[in-house]
C-alpha cells in the first residue's frame, strides 16, 4: 500500500503544476500553506527554505519525505524552486522556472539506497490560486510540459539504462480544492497531443534493449476526490480511510492512441504496433464501492516475434471491461456488475489460411459479449484485514448474498453463427444454500443462435468435427430450443421457479 500513498502525493504534485474563480482573496503564504498541507494529507514531511522578497515568497529545496512501510526505510522526493507571487487582485500567481530538478530518493534499511533524478521543464507555464484559504481554485495553462529522466544511481553506480520522457502539448485544466471536514478535490484538465519514449538498455548488455514510443493526439482528465485530514489518510489501512471518508472518482478519455515497441532480451525478441481511434479509463473508490471501466475503440495491433511462425495482425472494433463491487458490510442490498467485450474481431488473412486455407468459413467479424448486473449484501469489509482471515478461516459461514442477477447482454458471434440472450432471476440465497440446488431461484432467460445448423455442417464438411459429435449437438439443441423465424433459427426460453423446476420452453428439464 505504500506505493498507493507515494502514487498520491507525486499525482497531487503534478496536479498542483499542471488546477471559477471564488469572491475572496488568498495571500503567497496562504496558498504555500495549502500545497504543504497537501502533500502532509498523503503522509509527506515537508520541509523547504521560504524566504519573501517583495511580493513573491521563494520556496526554495522543497523536500518530502515518507517512511517506508514497517519501518523499512525512507523515500524523499526533492525539488526545485517554486514562487507564489501575490498579484495585487487578492489572487496569486504560482512561478515554476525550467526546469524544475526532481529527485526521488529510496533509502530501504539493509539495502543500497537508489537516487532517480528528474527534470521537468514547461514551456508557456501559468497558473494562478484564487478564492479563500479554505477553497482555492488553481486555473493553469502551458504550451508543453515535459518530464525526462536524467539517471539512476543504484548500487553506488550511475546506471546507464537509456531514454525515458513525457511530453504534454496544450494544456488547460482547472483545479479546487475545499477544506472541511475531508479535503474535497475537484479537477477538469484537457490536452493536446501527447507522446512518450522509453528507450532502455541493459547496462551489463548492451544488446538486450527495450525500446517503446507512442502517445495520443488529445486527452481529457475529469475527477473528484475526497481525503481524510489530520492523520486519517493511511494507505496501510484502506478500510479505516473508506470509513474516514476517503473517496475517488475519474476518467480519463483520449483520441488518437498508438504505441510501438521493439524488445529484445537475449533470447526473445518482439515487435509490436498498436493504434487506436479512442479510449475511455475511468476509475472510482468509496465506500459505496470500487468501479473500474475501461473503453477502447478502434483497435488494430501487428506483432511480430521469434517464437511465432508468421506475423500477427488483428482489430477490435470495441474492447471493453467493467466491474463494480461493493467494498464495505452493509445491511441494506448494493449493487455490483460486470462485464466484458471483445467486439467486432477480425484478423489477417495469413492468420485465416492457416485455419481456413479454403475459406470455407466466413470471415465476418466476432464477438464476444457479456453483461451482469446485480443486486446483493457484503457481510464483511473487504480491505479489513482481520475480516478477510475470518472469511478465509470460515468463521464467517456466509460472506456475501446475491438478490438478484441480471444478464443484460450475452452474444457469442463467429463464423456464421451467433448466440444472444437475455434476461435475469431473483434469488432467495439462503434457499439456495440451504437446499444446494436451485429451490429460491426464480426468474427467465431468452436465448437466440442463429447459423448453428449451418456452422456444424461447414466443420464437419472441413474434417474438423465428426458427424457423430454433430449428431449428439443437433439433438441436445433440440431438448432445450425450438425453431425460430427466419432460416437456421433457434430460440429457447429458460424458466427457473421457486419450488426448484427448470422449464425449456415449457417442458420440464429439472
Amino acid at each position: 500500500m505504500s506505493n498507493f500513498r507515494m502514487l498520491c502525493g507525486t499525482t497531487a504534485m503534478i496536479g498542483f503544476t499542471s488546477g471559477s474563480v471564488a469572491l475572496a482573496d488568498v495571500t503567497s503564504d496562504q496558498v504555500w500553506n495549502d500545497w504543504k498541507n497537501y502533500f502532509e494529507t498523503f503522509g509527506y514531511e515537508v520541509t523547504a527554505t521560504e524566504v519573501q522578497e517583495g511580493d513573491t515568497l521563494s520556496v526554495r529545496d522543497m523536500r518530502m519525505t515518507m517512511p517506508l512501510p514497517e519501518d523499512e526505510g525512507t523515500v524523499a522526493i526533492t525539488l526545485g524552486q517554486v514562487g507564489f507571487v501575490d498579484r495585487g487582485d487578492g489572487t496569486v500567481s504560482v512561478e515554476l522556472p525550467s526546469p524544475v530538478p526532481v529527485v526521488v530518493d529510496v533509502e530501504p534499511d539493509g539495502e543500497d539506497p537508489v537516487k532517480v533524478s528528474l527534470d521537468y521543464s514547461s514551456s508557456g507555464f501559468e497558473m494562478v490560486a484564487a478564492g479563500a484559504p479554505d477553497e482555492i481554485t488553481y486555473t493553469y495553462s502551458a504550451d508543453e510540459l515535459r518530464a525526462r529522466l536524467n539517471e539512476i544511481i543504484a548500487e553506488g553506480e550511475v546506471k546507464e539504462i537509456g531514454t525515458a520522457e513525457l511530453t504534454i502539448g496544450d494544456v488547460r485544466g482547472s483545479s479546487l480544492t475545499r477544506i472541511g471536514d475531508v479535503r474535497e478535490l475537484a479537477q477538469v484538465m484537457s490536452t493536446g497531443a501527447v507522446a512518450y519514449m522509453f528507450d532502455f538498455v541493459n547496462p551489463d548488455d548492451s544488446d538486450e534493449f527495450l525500446n517503446l514510443t507512442g502517445g495520443m493526439d488529445r486527452m481529457n482528465f475529469d475527477g473528484t476526490a475526497t481525503y481524510p485530514i489530520e492523520g486519517g489518510f493511511d494507505s496501510e489501512d484502506v478500510n479505516a480511510m473508506l470509513q474516514a471518508g476517503f473517496g475517488f472518482d475519474g476518467e480519463f478519455s483520449y483520441q488518437g492512441g498508438r504505441m510501438d515497441l521493439e524488445f529484445d532480451d537475449g533470447s526473445d525478441q518482439l515487435k509490436a504496433q498498436t493504434s487506436t481511434g479512442s479510449g475511455v479509463f475511468a476509475v472510482g473508490m468509496s465506500p459505496s464501492g470500487l468501479k473500474y471501466d475501461v473503453m477502447s475503440r478502434g483497435l488494430t495491433a501487428a506483432f511480430e516475434a521469434a517464437d511465432l511462425p508468421f506475423p500477427v495482425d488483428f482489430a477490435f472494433e470495441e474492447i471493453a471491461l467493467k466491474l463494480l463491487m461493493p467494498l464495505q458490510k452493509s445491511d441494506e442490498v448494493q449493487d455490483f456488475a460486470m462485464g466484458l467485450t471483445l467486439g467486432d474481431f477480425t484478423m489477417s488473412d495469413m492468420i485465416w489460411g492457416r485455419i481456413d486455407p479454403e475459406g470455407e468459413l466466413p470471415r465476418d467479424p466476432a464477438t464476444i459479449a457479456l453483461d451482469l448486473s446485480g443486486r446483493g449484501k457484503l457481510a464483511f469489509d473487504l480491505f479489513d484485514p482481520e475480516e478477510m482471515e475470518a472469511v478465509e478461516r470460515g468463521e464467517i459461514e456466509m460472506p456475501g448474498e446475491i438478490e438478484r442477477l441480471d444478464l443484460n447482454r450475452l452474444e457469442v458471434t463467429a463464423a456464421g453463427a451467433s448466440l444472444t440472450g437475455e434476461g435475469g432471476v431473483d434469488v432467495d440465497f439462503p434457499t439456495v444454500m440451504m437446499t444446494q440446488g436451485m429451490q429460491g431461484t426464480e426468474g427467465t432467460i431468452q436465448l437466440r443462435l442463429t447459423g448453428a445448423n449451418g456452422l456444424m455442417d461447414t466443420l464437419v464438411g472441413m474434417g474438423l468435427v465428426p458427424e457423430e459429435q454433430v449428431m449428439g449437438a443437433r439433438m441436445m439443441l433440440s431438448m432445450f430450443a425450438v425453431p425460430g423465424e427466419g432460416e437456421d433459427v433457434l430460440t429457447s426460453t429458460i424458466e427457473v421457479e421457486n419450488d426448484g423446476q427448470v422449464l425449456a420452453n415449457g417442458q420440464r428439464v429439472k
